[in-house]
């Protein structure tokens, strides 16, 4: 029996076009939309104000949620992890940090990725698919009901580069950030991207309104070519200038540029001045990230250098904030997100 097709993450029009053969009119795909993604309601039968008969011609050819949690583990700093089954038995995860002021929901687009950054360890899995704009929206409706913290912020920089996904990337972001949709504020929505600068500027001309992060962690091409290969085919110098586009158009806006320090490779002094250099001409905050322990080879830099680190930059004209670890115990810290059970049966429990 073929698997029925989800309406979470479809668009009103999209929906509109699924009703047009009931003779249902226009007004009854925006009320499904609501309730579907606004509401986030589990069943066609939780709908009220859709007649019982449209309801049940519903369940019968659609359905709603297709995730499956798999596990989700809690931190000692109070970070979550979801583990989560597709309709196909590949796994995502997404990770939510809570903190004073935010909470914020990490997610997922794609299952695995393709671009093999040296220090990830979802990269270490390889390339297997990209999520559909419903399976990333419902990584958010489903921790909305599963956590006990309401989400605030939701940032794709989980599994995959989202910037390779875009269609569907950006469906999602816009589904989270309509009022009547996950009515996340469209400001606190980051999309991150380890600089495809063929999408940077698509999504600079199509002028949306998504906070953009670029997943720097070099300051000049040799370095980043051997930690990044994503660099030999869009070097740092493209992936700049793509920046300033995007900046000339974003004039209110500030970009945010993520490092991971690498002990040894890229946290000396040196490397530091080369970022004041490379990041003075933009509006941008610089986000320190140390390398969290993923079996990978790489380590965060003694205390002693990170500190060396952060006073080389004190005279920086843009923003810095270090990163503070989370979820690193259960490997839910940035960098560590990887399935190690990708092909295996999971069993709920």
């Amino acid at each position: 029996m073929s698997q029925k097709e989800s309406l979470l993450g479809r668009s009103v029009s999209q929906i509109l076009e699924l009703l047009q053969p009931l003779g249902e009119p226009e007004y009854r795909a925006r009320q499904i939309y609501k309730w579907i993604h606004h509401h986030n309601v589990d069943h066609f039968q939780e709908m009220s104000n859709i007649p019982k008969s449209l309801r049940s011609i519903l369940s019968d050819h659609f359905q709603l949620k297709t995730l499956q949690l798999a596990q989700k583990t809690e931190a000692l700093d109070r970070t979550e992890k979801y583990l989560w089954k597709l309709a196909d038995h590949r796994m995502v995860e997404s990770v939510l940090i809570p903190e004073s002021r935010r909470n914020t929901i990490c997610i997922s687009s794609q299952v695995g990725c393709s671009l093999g950054c040296q220090f990830c360890a979802t990269g270490t899995m390889g390339f297997l698919r990209n999520l559909t704009p419903g399976e990333i929206v419902e990584q958010v409706l489903q921790v909305k009901k599963l956590s006990r913290h309401t989400l605030t912020n939701v940032v794709f920089m989980g599994m995959g580069e989202p910037l390779i996904n875009y269609q569907r990337t950006i469906q999602a972001s816009q589904i989270l950030g309509d009022p009547e949709g996950a009515a996340i504020a469209t400001k606190k929505i980051t999309i991150s991207t380890s600089g495809v600068v063929p999408k940077i500027y698509q999504y600079t001309d199509e002028a949306h309104h998504y906070g953009l992060a670029i997943s720097l962690h070099a300051p000049e091409q040799k370095l980043r070519e051997k930690i990044m290969p994503i660099a030999m085919k869009f070097p740092l110098d493209e992936l700049m200038e793509s920046v300033r586009y995007y900046m000339r158009a974003k004039k209110r806006n500030r970009v945010t540029f993520e490092y991971v320090l690498l002990s040894g490779i890229n946290d000396s002094p040196a490397e530091a001045r080369q970022l004041i250099s490379l990041l003075s001409p933009f509006r941008c905050k610089l986000n320190l990230i140390p390398c969290n322990q993923n079996n990978l080879g790489f380590h965060p830099p003694a205390a002693e250098h990170l500190d060396k680190f952060i006073k080389t930059l004190l005279n920086a004209p843009f923003a810095i904030t270090v990163r503070k670890n989370r979820g690193e115990d259960i490997t839910a810290a940035c960098g560590q997100l990887a399935v190690e059970v990708q092909e295996k049966a999971i069993f709920m429990k």
